[in-house]
């Protein structure tokens, strides 16, 4: 049989794309330490596994367990104890679906006209909402529950995984620490549920389907077959970027049809499968759609040109643009939008040229996958965390970025070291399944460097393929394995020095970039931009809330809206002393120094006729830790906006 002597084109291709995405995480302040602290944990991993690999199956199954169960109670002290604001896109969403849990099936504010993707996802959370008052669970613990149950399902079916394609403890244990040791399980897919982390998990669902199907009775592929028909469908309703699985599926067809494996494979069935269960969704949307009693206003809603015209704004690198929002909303409808994207998509690539267009693509790779602000995500802060934390707030925030990025690059290398050896065998389903993985991740990365605009968050979607392919890739032997091997004796001073370097970063670099600190906030709300109607709030009356500044503060804004003119104060309820906030826009404003102690915002209209103050309301779901007293009545699920800050001279906002 001949050798292969070069890589596989596809390898090369995203060994390029994880380079490129490994030096986007090392820009900004904390390139260098995010570099050194690599090396040390890449080394130090590799110098372990040796010995982790001598290790009983027995004794490696307590050490995944014990840390899964650790993983679990940390889960639960965080929710506990630091719950977050949600903001942007997942707070409308989540306030779409506990409204129709509710009962209301009606559409309030434009957002779902614009997004109408986001409908199935609303609807669907409103059933899990339904199901839980069942059980009298509030609408908060409800959605923590799901995140939690979607989350350590995904890390415990993705260790399953791991451990089935590979049955190497070294790599099992490591994986274990990549989740449970970084910031993955405990930020962004813990405490925001979206549709980032469901897509992940159907992902690995259907990646799992097609590595065990060649192996399993037709009796067995009846079952799977309608599971995976009803996974690729969830996977479409929920986010419809999973739609690159359908090239990447042709390709893998066709390289096995050319080498006359394609009935040996037995993959041609599940391919078809889940290309009709895409194809469901359709109907399935429609379905949704009307039992929502949600209908569709051209109107408000976006073509799909809007995003691809987004992606190719080089002055705001290809991301999310509220100019071309803004221009998009000034027209009358979807098809005078779609005509001008059309007109101004070609105009835009004609400008940047070639060399133009592929740095832009370039920037655009680095920021798809830039891992380093997983806690910022969609996260407008936490609502009021204990004094503890807010005193080691920054040290930790350093921590957060070095540690998931550190492990993130260094996951990378081993995989890029791994595909330049790895020839694959196409007669091996395991590996079949690890090149539509790699084919699926370029599918990915293409669809969102090449095409749509990009965020940070999306090149998540591809962390379940990453693991896959570096599990399903034999592992040869090769003088570095054994060198690795040879330096065992280091193992445990590689693991205090990498434990040493980071916390020295981390203080270091906390104190020499320190970033400004939300101390108390909630910002969720559907926004003006939506037509969110606000309260309006009748002469002489007057609202207050509660708030808990557990460390110092320095400025203070309360959202009003816009043309309002109120009177803001921020009182002391313990020594009564009160901070008149002035007007900002549409909010008011304190920059004062605010110790620590339980306030009270109050705000009364001092005019002669109403003023409108946005506040968020919902029907189930508890936005802040004290209820809005609106003319004495308490009502525990209603907020105002607000923000409260500790600022530091040239700072940034960060939501620790």
């Amino acid at each position: 049989m001949k050798h292969k002597i070069y890589p596989m084109f596809f390898s090369v291709v995203l060994v390029i794309c994880l380079i490129i995405g490994t030096l986007g995480n090392l820009i900004r302040y904390s390139g260098i330490a995010v570099l050194v602290v690599t090396l040390i944990l890449f080394l130090t991993a590799h110098i372990f596994a040796g010995g982790i690999n001598q290790l009983s199956v027995k004794r490696v199954k307590w050490i995944v367990g014990i840390g899964l169960i650790a993983m679990f109670i940390g889960q639960i002290v965080i929710l506990s104890v630091m719950p977050n604001t949600v903001y942007h896109d997942p707070y409308r969403v989540l306030s779409q679906a506990d409204q129709m849990a509710a009962g209301h099936m009606t559409w309030g504010i434009t957002y779902f006209w614009r997004y109408a993707n986001n409908v199935p996802l609303a609807y669907l959370m409103s059933l899990w909402l339904q199901l839980t008052q069942l059980f009298h669970l509030s609408a908060n613990v409800a959605i923590h529950t799901l995140s939690i149950l979607v989350l350590d399902v995904f890390i415990v079916l993705s260790l399953w995984t791991i451990w089935q394609l590979s049955h190497r403890k070294s790599l099992l244990i490591g994986a274990t620490a990549f989740f449970v040791l970084t910031p993955f399980a405990y930020t962004y897919y813990l405490q925001v549920f979206y549709s980032d982390l469901p897509s992940m998990l159907i992902l690995l669902l259907i990646m799992r389907i097609m590595m065990q199907w060649p192996g399993k009775s037709q009796k067995h592929h009846l079952v799977t077959g309608i599971g995976l028909v009803f996974i690729s469908t969830l996977g479409m309703l929920i986010k419809s970027n999973i739609i690159v699985l359908v090239p990447a599926l042709m390709i893998i067809v066709f390289i096995l049809w050319y080498k006359k494996l394609l009935k040996q494979s037995k993959l041609l069935l599940p391919t078809v499968l889940i290309i009709f269960g895409f194809g469901l969704s359709v109907p399935a949307t429609h379905g949704i759609y009307q039992a929502s009693h949600f209908h569709t206003e051209t109107k408000y809603e976006f073509p799909v040109s809007h995003w691809i015209l987004m992606g190719a704004n080089a002055q705001h690198k290809g991301m999310y643009n509220g100019k071309d929002v803004h221009r998009a909303v000034q027209q009358p409808d979807k098809k005078v939008r779609q005509q001008y994207d059309l007109k101004e998509i070609p105009k835009r690539f004609e400008k940047l040229g070639v060399g133009g267009t592929v740095k832009l693509w370039v920037v655009k790779l680095g920021i798809l996958l830039n891992v380093r602000d997983i806690q910022d995500w969609y996260n407008g802060g936490y609502r009021s965390a204990p004094n503890w934390y807010q005193q080691m707030a920054q040290p930790i925030k350093v921590i957060v970025i070095l540690s998931y990025t550190a492990a993130t690059i260094a996951l990378w290398f081993t995989l890029i070291l791994r595909l330049l050896s790895w020839r694959p065998d196409f007669k091996n389903s395991q590996q079949v399944v690890a090149v539509l993985a790699v084919v699926a991740s370029l599918g990915y990365l293409a669809f969102h460097t090449l095409l749509w605009e990009t965020e940070t968050r999306y090149g998540q979607v591809i962390l379940p393929l990453i693991w896959f392919t570096l599990a399903a890739i034999p592992v040869p032997e090769t003088d570095r394995k054994r060198l690795f091997t040879n330096l065992q004796v280091l193992a445990v001073p590689s693991l205090i020095t990498l434990c040493f370097v980071s916390l020295g970063f981390a203080i270091g670099l906390s104190l020499e970039h320190p970033k400004n600190m939300v101390i108390s906030a909630q910002r969720s709300q559907l926004s003006a931009q939506y037509q969110a109607k606000p309260f309006m709030l009748i002469p002489g009356k007057q609202m207050t809330e509660d708030v808990d500044l557990n460390g110092h503060a320095n400025y203070f804004s309360v959202q009003i809206h816009a043309g309002s003119r109120v009177h803001v104060v921020l009182e002391n309820k313990q020594t009564q002393r009160r901070y008149q906030m002035y007007r900002a826009g549409y909010v008011y404003r304190l920059h004062k120094n605010i110790q620590p102690g339980n306030y009270r915002i109050v705000i009364k209209n001092i005019s002669q006729k109403n003023q409108a103050v946005d506040v968020t309301k919902t029907y189930h779901y508890q936005l802040s830790n004290h209820p809005l007293v609106i003319n004495g009545k308490k009502d525990k699920y209603a907020s105002l906006v607000y923000t409260c800050l500790l600022r530091y001279k040239g700072g940034s906002t960060t939501n620790s």
